[in-house]
This record gives structure tokens, C-alpha cells and sequence, in this order.
């Protein structure tokens, strides 16, 4: 009896064991609950989009009188939306590369190059030139997509011939000489991140660091980062500067940037990282929001600079993604880091392009956002060894990826076919930015070109050939 007992309880724990494996970890199952998007497509309505009217004339300026079939296309955004291409250190060369960048293409009209200074100057006094960004450069610029530099300064990124013992004194030159080189050698690049979180070279893990030693003695991030703006503004007056920080909710950020202002130090945007790797780096709809409101305060720009969502199960907490992200850090090898990468989960993707939905639409409805980059076009060689990916480790759509691409060429798109008026007029609402359409006029197509801009109240006076 007691031998029959015991098999029988032994059996019983094992089809136990079977019944909870079979259930779908709770992770797993993770749903999105959508955002409460009051006013939203109002507010995309009223601050992206504006009233249009072209009106064709002839070589001599005269109104064509003629109902013209015409159609108008939005080729591109004034809006920036990006995708960060750091990666591509480890992408490039490897196969299905091209289909990466051409599913990147598609989609977004920025993309995020990394100049680090420990690539760009391995050794003292030798800039060269780096296979994968020069690629990248020259496939952006085919394709008329806009390209941000990061960082012209930043002290995780310190050269190896660079003595942590140096006097600041003889790091400033060197900081100069580089600055001045990025700014003339890529007048292609228009964005640039300043001294990339320059508050985080005061935080006491940071140590031996002859950067964060120069900034320590102009007196600080604000003033450091004042120093920088001042020598790339004299280098190349008309970019786009950017103070860029990976945590909003720290209060040295914030201090910082009032520093500046205080200064009278020019910079364009303040840039903000969204790195959502585990749960409670995860922002809610009220957080999000409240993150904008509270930088909007600086009457600058806000770039959300680096946009990540997992659909790989999220680390509960940094303590629990810490030691993750120290193997990496450790890894020997490009087949090391793959081995530790976490799986994407078909469930968590559903995740992933929900959420993403929500945050794109709120950040987009936000008047001061004009640029939104997320951050890892692919999972393979995702930059913290998770699925954070747009694209599958195969550079293959998830859900997330075709999530974006309706939102930005659709749902925020124009294209009119349509028929002027009895004068040779149209008028429509538009997304402000670049199009481009074609014109029947006397039996031949003619193309044209204008930018709607905002505020712009007259016409669009469009040329053709009669």
C-alpha cells in the first residue's frame, strides 16, 4: 500500500511539474493596457500639420486656368524620426546586412552615427576613417536621410594612448583638435550631441577618467559642456547641438541645464535616453508625459535620443540587469555576446509594438518633441544583449517594426490625387515637410518640388512649362 502510495504521489508531482511548464510565464504573458489618448490627434493635427495651397502658373507667372490632375506626395518629415546605427560596428559585413539598412531606409529620415574617439584616434595624432561609418555615411547621404553625430566629447569613449594621469591642461588640446576635426571632416552631419551626459562624469563610479578629470576642472558639466558648444559653434555655426543625458530623473541633469541657460550657453535641444530595459526604467503614459513637461520648462527642443523596448523578458530592476550587463562588457567575442543575448518572446513583441504605438503617438503629440530615435534597428548584436530590436536576429520585420512604419508613412503621411481648380489651385492640409508631385498639363507629366513649412500663409507658386 505504502509502495503504491508513493508512485502514485510521484506521478502525480510530475504531471504537476508538466501542467506549470506548460503555462505561459507570467512575463510572458505581458499586456500592453492602452494609453488614454485624450487630444492627442488634435494636438498632431494642430502642431504637425498645416494648411497648404500651391497655385500653378506658367513661365511667365500668368495663372493656368485649367482644372489639372495632379498628385502630391510627402517625401519627407520635417519631423526627425531615427534609428540609431551603432550597431553596424558589429553588423557590418556580416550576412543580410543590406536588408537591415534597407528595411531602416523605409522607415526613418534620421540616422544615428557613432564617432567615438576611441575608434576615430587610435593612435595619437591619426584620425582615420572608419570602414561601417564611412558606408553608412555614404547610404545615408544617397538616400537623402539626415545623419546626427554622437558625441563630439564623452568619457566612456577615451582613446587607449590617452594617460589617465594627463594634466588638464594637456587634454584640452587634444579635445579641441578633435572637435574641430569631426566638424569639418563631416559638414554632412548635421546633429551633433555635445559632450554626451557630461553630469556623469561626477558620479563616483567614474574613475581614472582623464575627460571627466578635464571637466572636473573648468568647474563642472554645465561649465564644460559651455566650453564645448562655444569651440563647435565657432567651427561650424549652423548644426544642431544637443545637450544629451541618459536619465531624466536626475536632478544634476536638470540643475544642469538651468547652468546653462544661466551661462547664456547656445545649444538647440536637450536630449533625453529612454533605455527601457526592465520594468521599472519602464515609462507609463503620466511619466512620459511628465518627463516632457518637465524639460519643456528650458524652452528648448527635446530629443528622445535612444528609444528601447525589449521583447525579451525585462530585468525587474538595474540591480537585476547589472550583471548582464557586465558579461557583456566582459565578452571576448562577437559569438560570446551572441550566446548571451536574450531570446525575443512572440508574446512580448505583441508587447513591444503596442507599447511603442502609445509612446511614438503621445511623444509625437508633445510640441516641443522634433526628433524621436529608436535606438537599435536589429536584435542581432542589440547594444545590451537583449531583443530590443525593430527587426529579429535574422534583420526580418517584427510587429514593432511594422507598428512604426504605419504610424510615420501612413497614419502621419499625406498624399492627395486630386484635381485643381477651375484657376489652377489646390488647397489641403498637410504634414509639415519636403514633397514632391507630378502635374498633367497638355498631355505631359511635369514634376515639382516645394517644403511646407509652418506659419507660412501664401501660396506655393509652382512654375510649369505650358
Amino acid at each position: 500500500m505504502c509502495h503504491q502510495l508513493r508512485f502514485t504521489l510521484k506521478h502525480f508531482n510530475y504531471f504537476l511539474i508538466l501542467f506549470f511548464l506548460g503555462l505561459p510565464c507570467v512575463v510572458n504573458a505581458e499586456i500592453h493596457s492602452p494609453w488614454k489618448m485624450e487630444g492627442v490627434n488634435e494636438r498632431i493635427k494642430k502642431i504637425r500639420m498645416g494648411p497648404i495651397k500651391l497655385q500653378f502658373v506658367d513661365t511667365h507667372g500668368s495663372r493656368i486656368n485649367q482644372q489639372l490632375p495632379t498628385n502630391i506626395n510627402l517625401k519627407k518629415h520635417a519631423f526627425q524620426f531615427g534609428v540609431g546605427m551603432g550597431q553596424s560596428w558589429a553588423l557590418y559585413g556580416e550576412r543580410n546586412f543590406e536588408r537591415y539598412r534597407a528595411y531602416m531606409g523605409e522607415v526613418f529620415n534620421l540616422v544615428a552615427l557613432g564617432f567615438q574617439w576611441s575608434w576615430i584616434e587610435k593612435k595619437r595624432g591619426q584620425f582615420e576613417k572608419i570602414e561601417h561609418i564611412e558606408s553608412n555615411l555614404k547610404w545615408a547621404k544617397a538616400r537623402d536621410i539626415n545623419i546626427k553625430g554622437m558625441p563630439l566629447l564623452w568619457h566612456n569613449a577615451v582613446p587607449r594612448w590617452m594617460d589617465t594621469n594627463a594634466e588638464p591642461e594637456e587634454i584640452e588640446p587634444l579635445i579641441l583638435k578633435r572637435i574641430r576635426y569631426l566638424l569639418n571632416e563631416y559638414p554632412e552631419v548635421k546633429t551633433w550631441n555635445l559632450y554626451n551626459e557630461a553630469v556623469g562624469a561626477e558620479k563616483k563610479f567614474v574613475k581614472n577618467n582623464p575627460i571627466a578629470n578635464w571637466l572636473k576642472s573648468k568647474g563642472g558639466p554645465a561649465a564644460a559642456q559651455a566650453w564645448v558648444s562655444q569651440i563647435a559653434h565657432q567651427t561650424a555655426p549652423n548644426r544642431i547641438y544637443v545637450n544629451n543625458h541618459y536619465s531624466h530623473r536626475d536632478p544634476e541633469f536638470k540643475k544642469m541645464n538651468h547652468e546653462l541657460l544661466r551661462l547664456g550657453t547656445q545649444f538647440d535641444a536637450i536630449g533625453i535616453q529612454t533605455h527601457m530595459h526592465t520594468k521599472k526604467s519602464r515609462l507609463s503614459q503620466l511619466e512620459l508625459w511628465k518627463l516632457l513637461e518637465d524639460y519643456a520648462v528650458f524652452g528648448k527642443s527635446i530629443h528622445l535620443t535612444e528609444i528601447s523596448v525589449p521583447s525579451s523578458p525585462p530585468f525587474n530592476s538595474w540591480r537585476d540587469f547589472q550583471p548582464h550587463v557586465e558579461s557583456l562588457k566582459n565578452a571576448l567575442s562577437k559569438k560570446n555576446r551572441l550566446t548571451m543575448a536574450k531570446k525575443s518572446n512572440k508574446k512580448l513583441e505583441i508587447f513591444q509594438a503596442e507599447y511603442l504605438r502609445d509612446f511614438y503617438t503621445l511623444a509625437f503629440s508633445h510640441p516641443k518633441v522634433e526628433t524621436l530615435i529608436y535606438w537599435s534597428g536589429s536584435d542581432l548584436y542589440e547594444w545590451r544583449g537583449t531583443a530590443a530590436g525593430l527587426l529579429d536576429v535574422r534583420h526580418e520585420p517584427k510587429p514593432a517594426y511594422k507598428v512604426l512604419k504605419d504610424l510615420i508613412k501612413k497614419n502621419w503621411h499625406t498624399n492627395v490625387n486630386n484635381f485643381t481648380d477651375a484657376t489652377g489651385a489646390i488647397s489641403f492640409s498637410g504634414f509639415y515637410g519636403e514633397y514632391i508631385g507630378t502635374i498633367q498639363l497638355n498631355g505631359k507629366e511635369q514634376s515639382f518640388t516645394f517644403n511646407h513649412t509652418p506659419g507660412m500663409a501664401a501660396p506655393h507658386i509652382i512654375k510649369l512649362s505650358y
